[in-house]
């Protein structure tokens, strides 16, 4: 019997009295048969002054409720239904509330069907996973059960709307209590309205005459690239040349992206073809490269040769400027430094009768500290906004967020970041908003109450946190997906793997792309000989697909083969900068420890708590991140101090290929069972080149400046590399260009992810 006396029993209801005495039925006897059960408390509702069709239908709907939560478990027995014991559960809901499922009919006391606990075991189990995933029709007959008020046994239509029910402690044929639907409907809120209609804040900046220069302010979740990309569609259909439209995105995943959906919607006009959509840094690069070949230097210099060349007048230059129709920035509150001079030195350059379209929210501007931008008012769209010749406009809906507390939250987060108050004020304050916001607002990484679901995104104030939490996670055997430090991508390790060792100009057949499948261990899950031959021949753009066509598609990062994470399965663990464009039901933000010191730009660190939290559409849970500090090195490389310090890696910069199919065999085994690697000198003397080893003493990769130069320090300073702190986790595929450009080969590359500490354990004020 449960911990109840018989006075309690008496004020309680039929469906609890029911629930326990089949708790301690079946309980007593180890299984009891359904129909035997449901007859004998059949007989104990009736005794207790229900009806008789009253009474079958208590005794149905415990039956079936209790089944459905897992307090009881079925089986068959000659064709039976059989009810039977189950181990012992705990499901936390509501702050430190616990649901106990299964195990002594003792523990815990009455609530609902269920019993309830005020002690909170390890091994809890969070009410979202638990419950599982409702869908848009289960949970718009939720909403139907809530309007009501009460919750019968017709009204039931699924076991997962059961299980919710019951483990909010609601009882059949019982008032809900107001705390309890008001929760159920936050935490379960409608699906919202499908469709692709702009509401009428975005109807009045798409429809806007060809010519209008506008500066649209778009918060988290109004549609800001919907918005841009109807934009353009409406120009097209309006007449403009497509030819002559530029869409300028943050990332080019998102450019493709908006490409697709506008070459989509525009399958059968006329005059489909031509919008160019990209990033800034691509767009630079065509113009520079379609006057000559491209100065070698990297993004940045290009960005500054296209900027300079537009500022300096050169003529060619502008002819190919003047040859854009309408130019569309999105994300433009992340366009600061050397890229936002090139953007404002574009505009000026095109005729006053151009238009402009800029979309961009001030309050998610994050990236002024990363480009030496301390005011935080150096953004495209924080010059732009306001001045001469440009009108304001602001998306007003929020399409993405589903829960009505996170919607008040973050509209007076806003309002707060767009005052002119004391910026460590403001910081302080959206801390203490996000703790009251919280679904939970203290959550352990590693703990079970946080979903852990594909669906998940699990975010950091930094990359080292990030990568150091990845590695906790790894050895508590928490599968998750990390997502990559910067612009980091990794391109699908099969076309790798099939291509490597064979000969630039040399043709892939399906026999050779079967005998290199059976090669692979661990076998390739799900992979046939001929789908990989079509998209080997997709992308050498060929019946005959070859390394050297194989290798310009993949250096350019096709979408369907590329990206931004390792892993395959569970969260995303990423940072808040790289989350950016993501969103997700349930968020872990992880805060950091509060700055000090006096070159804090507190207005950038309340904006980067604000963009971590709106990526949350439906829960938002807090966690604390343990302090770490990064300082970059002389050559762009990454120190983590404390803990010894040490080199830190992400990705596969600075490796390069080995020749031959035998390392990209144990590149490709490696990506699956996750090695420990370290670095290690291959031939004679102190100048012998250094390599990437497995603790196993397999040669994956051959390392290059300027990593050379930090293993060389790191060498120097600490006598060695300590064991166990750097490890494989994924491979991609990447082209080797020989000095001249030519390609090498296509074949693997190891994804690292660790640091690289000295064989000393002190610090070392040295390494930055």
């Amino acid at each position: 019997m449960q911990n109840t006396d018989v006075d309690t029993l008496d004020t309680i209801v039929p469906a609890q009295k029911l629930a326990a005495q089949l708790r301690n039925d079946v309980h007593d006897l180890g299984a009891v048969p359904a129909s035997r059960a449901i007859e004998g408390l059949n007989r104990a509702a009736l005794a207790d002054g229900l009806s008789e069709e009253a009474a079958k239908q208590q005794a149905w709907v415990v039956v079936s409720a209790l089944i459905a939560c897992g307090d009881l478990g079925s089986a068959k027995s000659y064709g039976d239904k059989v009810l039977v014991k189950r181990r012992l559960e705990t499901v936390l809901y509501q702050g430190d509330r616990c649901i106990v499922l299964g195990g002594d009919p003792s523990h815990g006391v009455p609530h609902g069907l269920l019993r309830t606990t005020d002690v909170v075991p390890p091994d809890v189990v969070s009410f979202l996973d638990w419950v599982g995933a409702l869908s848009n029709a289960d949970i718009a007959g939720l909403w139907q059960i809530l309007d009501a008020g009460v919750w019968t046994g017709e009204a039931t239509s699924c076991e997962g709307v059961t299980r919710v029910l019951c483990l909010a402690g609601v009882v059949p044929d019982q008032p809900i209590p107001a705390d309890t639907s008001a929760w159920l409907r936050e935490y379960f809120p409608l699906p919202r309205a499908e469709g692709n209609a702009a509401d009428p804040s975005q109807t009045a900046v798409i429809e806007r005459s060809a010519g209008a220069r506008q500066i649209v302010t778009a918060g988290p979740g109004s549609g800001k690239t919907h918005t841009a990309t109807e934009r353009v569609i409406h120009l097209v259909k309006q007449g403009l040349p497509p030819a002559g439209i530029r869409l300028i995105t943050f990332t080019r995943v998102a450019a493709e992206e908006v490409g697709r959906r506008i070459s989509h919607a525009l399958a059968e006009h006329t005059y489909s073809g031509g919008v160019i959509c990209g990033t800034i840094d691509s767009l630079a690069w065509n113009l520079v490269t379609s006057l000559g070949d491209a100065p070698f230097g990297g993004h940045e210099w290009i960005i500054r040769v296209a900027r300079k060349a537009i500022s300096d007048g050169d003529q060619a230059m502008l002819d190919l400027v003047r040859s854009i129709s309408h130019l569309v920035i999105d994300e433009a509150q992340d366009i600061v430094g050397e890229r936002r001079m090139f953007c404002r030195a574009l505009i000026d350059a095109l005729p006053a009768s151009i238009g402009v379209t800029i979309l961009g929210d001030g309050a998610q501007a994050i990236y002024g500290s990363w480009a030496g931008d301390k005011g935080g008012g150096g953004s495209l769209h924080a010059e732009l906004r306001g001045t001469h010749g440009w009108e304001d406009h602001s998306l007003a809906a929020n399409h993405r967020t589903k829960s009505d507390s996170l919607r008040k939250f973050f509209s007076r987060a806003r309002t707060l970041l767009e005052a002119d108050g004391d910026p460590r004020s403001t910081y302080l304050e959206i801390r203490e908003m996000l703790e009251d916001v919280a679904t939970d607002p203290s959550v352990s990484l590693t703990g079970q109450v946080f979903p852990w679901r594909d669906d998940s995104l699990v975010l950091f104030r930094g990359r080292a946190a990030t990568e150091a939490a990845s590695v906790r996670l790894t050895r508590a055997a928490r599968v998750h997906r990390l997502k990559l430090s910067g612009q980091t991508t990794v391109c699908n390790p099969t076309v790798g793997a099939i291509c490597a060792g064979v000969a630039p100009a040399g043709a892939i057949r399906l026999e050779h792309i079967r005998r290199r499948l059976a090669d692979l261990n661990p076998a390739p899950f799900g992979l046939i000989a001929e789908h990989v031959l079509s998209d080997l021949q997709s992308l050498g753009n060929g019946p005959t697909p070859r390394p050297q066509d194989i290798a310009e598609v993949v250096e350019r990062e096709p979408v369907g083969q590329v990206r931004d994470h390792v892993g395959t399965a569970g969260p995303i663990l990423g940072s808040i900068h790289g989350a950016k464009g993501r969103e997700a039901s349930n968020v872990l933000l992880m805060l950091p420890p509060v700055p000090s010191g006096d070159d804090v730009d507190w207005r950038e660190e309340a904006r980067v708590l604000f963009v971590g939290a709106t990526r949350a559409s439906t829960h938002l849970y807090l966690g604390r991140a343990q302090p770490g500090m990064v300082r970059l090195g002389k050559n762009g490389s990454r120190w983590l101090r404390g803990n010894g310090g040490g080199l830190l890696l992400s990705g596969s910069e600075g490796l390069r290929p080995l020749a031959g199919v035998t390392p990209a065999l144990s590149i490709w085994e490696a990506a699956y069972t996750q090695p420990n690697c370290s670095f290690r000198r291959i031939g004679s003397g102190d100048g012998a080149p250094w390599h990437l080893v497995t603790d196993s003493g397999d040669l994956l990769a051959e390392v290059e400046s300027p990593l050379t130069g930090d293993l060389d320090y790191i060498e120097a300073t600490r006598g060695g590399f300590a064991s166990g702190t750097l490890r494989v986790v994924g491979a991609t595929t990447v082209v080797d260009r020989r000095t001249d450009g030519k390609t090498q080969a296509v074949t693997l590359l190891p994804v690292l992810q660790g640091v690289v500490r000295g064989a000393g354990n002190e610090d070392n004020e040295d390494d930055q």
